[in-house]
């Protein structure tokens, strides 16, 4: 079956595409031209991501709305949790703004939300989203750290400006919660992208929506 991740992240390609239970399938990236500044619910970062989650997933139906059978759809979003301000912490737009994110999360608890769907092609083109959190201590930072983490530019792309499987990586430790979560996806979203897998016969119908914290 094709497995289309709706989604220009490396690390989430690398990470699915090493999963055992990928075996047999077709990874097929797709990135999405989907604007996420045009949801956003200031000061709940559980809705927020779901709500950009839900954008994404609405606007890959459309995309795929022409796609034939045997294939099943990713899309998710992630975004941590300003410790100080309770608000949506996204992805650094420059150098500087990555330098600041790091700085407030140096030393400190944060945590990350992630919301996944999962589409799968039917009459109604079925759609369930789930959504995850997880709490990560970053370890205190010193000016030589920043400044390898800013100057290798592994803040690209990355929410909170830290990439898990990059050079940030010995400076993080999960508290509580998953590893996946920090990484891009809802665990509980993958777990259904996995049994879509093994019981092609029987793919999600409608909608529905998992959160659990």
């Amino acid at each position: 079956m094709r497995v289309i991740l709706a989604s220009s992240s490396s690390t989430r390609r690398i990470w699915m595409s090493q999963q055992s239970w990928m075996e047999g399938h077709q990874l097929e990236i797709r990135s999405l031209a989907y604007d996420e500044s045009v949801q956003s619910v200031e000061g709940d970062v559980s809705d927020t991501v779901r709500e950009i989650a839900i954008g994404k997933a609405d606007f890959a139906i459309r995309a795929l709305a022409d796609h034939q059978g045997g294939w099943v759809s990713v899309v998710s979003d992630t975004v941590i949790e300003d410790p100080d301000t309770g608000l949506p912490m996204g992805k650094p737009r420059d150098s500087i703004e990555a330098e600041r994110m790091l700085r407030r999360l140096s030393g400190r608890r944060h945590l990350v939300h992630s919301c996944t769907g999962v589409i799968t092609p039917s009459n109604t083109m079925g759609r369930e989203m789930f959504s995850d959190r997880s709490q990560v201590l970053l370890g205190p930072l010193s000016e030589d750290d920043l400044s390898v983490l800013i100057e290798t530019e592994s803040w690209r792309g990355k929410a909170g400006g830290y990439d898990i499987k990059g050079l940030a990586r010995r400076h993080l430790k999960i508290i509580d919660g998953d590893e996946v979560t920090v990484l891009g996806f809802s665990p509980r979203g993958i777990e259904r992208l996995k049994r879509a897998l093994a019981e092609p016969n029987n793919p999600p119908s409608g909608e529905s929506d998992t959160t659990v914290f």
